[in-house]
């Protein structure tokens, strides 16, 4: 049976862990919605430049930049909650664990 010291030492690893895959979400998430912004101001420009009516080219482009932003925006969600799913449900077994070393003393 595991001692206190290294139940806690395990939960702290564990936690840890999944704090840094949260943090790399979220990075990747910044990440995206910086590429997102870019890409929106390039296009915007390139429409500008572009001889002739753009209006239509225009509309497909945000339409198309606003499906891929919400197509990430909810992949990048999801992970959050399995992350966030995955925290709760380590600190559960370390209580459970917890109280089952206590009870053993």
């Amino acid at each position: 049976m595991l001692t206190e010291e290294e139940l806690r030492r395990d939960y702290n690893y564990k936690r840890a862990q999944l704090e840094e895959q949260a943090e790399e979400i979220r990075r990747g998430e910044q990440t995206f919605n910086q590429l997102m912004e870019e890409a929106s101001k390039d296009i915007s420009q390139m429409l500008r430049e572009a001889e002739g009516d753009a209006s239509e080219a225009s509309q497909f482009s945000r339409y198309r930049l606003h499906q891929l932003s919400e197509e990430y925006g909810e992949k990048f969600q999801a992970e959050k909650r399995k992350i966030q799913q995955q925290l709760e449900e380590a600190e559960h077994e370390f209580n459970r664990q917890y109280r089952q070393l206590k009870e053993g003393d």
